[in-house]
């Protein structure tokens, strides 16, 4: 009898064993990799075992940071894995990188990179145009109060290929700090259009580990998974830019 019970013990345990081997974990798929410096950037868009996208990210692989322009402006779109499209509201990333920066100066006119996470397609988001009295109208066009966020306010003008750029305030190079990351919205034509981390070159080479929230807007210009958080981040020798912890907004 004991023999029975002892054997009835081991099958469920090597059952139980069984199934939590067999359940799914989280998936992460990789989009194209493009050049940068002599390294790579590409984009990752993961899944939890439900199947719910919670992180979209971009990863600078080693030697990214190494023979970077400083003559002219980088400019990389890196496309989503193919298994993420329509599981988002983002269609692509759009990095530049620029060694004299840009401005006002004295505050962002060192190196550094801007991350742009597009909701807009990128033929629409390609087709902006620079800004000027006959084409202001859709970049002074703002989305309806809500969709950004306090305290977020919107800079001036508009830039072409990119939009309209809104900034926090409470951001410390905006009070005479020192820039070393901040986090940008978009908006062109009456729609939110992007989420920006921007992170100066130096930054990005001192092994950071940055997480930071993402104040919530209350509307939004379309349904989807959007992040609460972003963070910037050493992963081994790859360096990770990503929006996490998405959740559904209606």
């Amino acid at each position: 009898m004991k023999n029975l019970i002892y054997s009835l013990i081991l099958l469920c345990g090597m059952f139980a064993a069984c199934k939590t081997a067999d359940e799914p974990g989280p998936q992460t798929f990789k989009g194209q990799e493009e050049n940068l410096g002599n390294g790579k950037v590409y984009t990752t868009l993961t899944f939890s075992p439900e199947n719910v996208p919670t992180n979209l990210a971009l990863t600078f692989t080693k030697g990214s940071f190494d023979n970077l322009s400083h003559t002219s402006l980088t400019a990389i779109v890196a496309k989503l894995p193919s298994e993420g499209i329509g599981k988002t509201p983002f269609d692509h990333v759009f990095l530049t990188f620029s060694h004299t920066g840009h401005e006002p100066p004295g505050v962002y006119d060192i190196p550094h990179f801007d991350v742009h996470f597009y909701t807009q397609a990128l033929a629409e988001r390609e087709a902006i145009p620079p800004y000027m009295p006959a084409t202001a109208a859709k970049f002074d066009k703002l989305p309806p109060a809500g969709v950004m966020p306090p305290p977020y306010f919107r800079l001036p003008a508009g830039v072409p290929t990119m939009g309209t750029h809104w900034a926090d305030p409470t951001s410390p190079e905006l009070g005479g700090g020192k820039f070393t990351e901040t986090f940008v919205l978009g908006s062109y034509d009456g729609v939110s259009t992007f989420f920006e981390p921007m992170v100066s070159l130096a930054t990005m080479m001192a092994s950071p580990n940055i997480s930071k929230n993402i104040p919530l807007a209350t509307k939004f210009s379309k349904p989807g998974y959007y992040p609460t958080k972003y963070s910037i981040k050493q992963v081994g020798t790859d360096v990770v830019i990503s929006l996490d912890d998405l959740v559904m907004r209606q």
